[in-house]
């Protein structure tokens, strides 16, 4: 990413709000089609999995964007700072 103009951040949250609808779907409209005796449980261990998975995911997610959409240090910089170091020249 040479020309950085803001896109990769746009582009960050088309997977997050796929996900997050998948997850809205299990969570909020599947247990509204649960029956049996043991209805309310199977509601509640359906929300409780659609929250905790989002979160983990959405965390993971956010964690790995981190060195996509970061800084990039310049050419000068870069050998400026391996002349610095005694590195080979750039």
């Amino acid at each position: 990413m040479a020309n950085y103009d803001g896109t990769a951040k746009a582009m960050a949250v088309v997977p997050v709000l796929v996900v997050t609808v998948i997850w809205v779907i299990v969570g909020a409209i599947v247990p509204c089609f649960m029956k049996g005796p043991n209805k309310r449980l199977i509601q509640t261990m359906l929300v409780m999995t659609a929250v905790c998975c989002w979160l983990f995911w959405v965390c993971a997610y956010f964690c790995q964007l981190n060195p996509l959409i970061g800084p990039e240090i310049k050419a000068g910089a870069l050998k400026a700072a391996v002349k610095e170091w005694g590195g080979k020249d750039v």
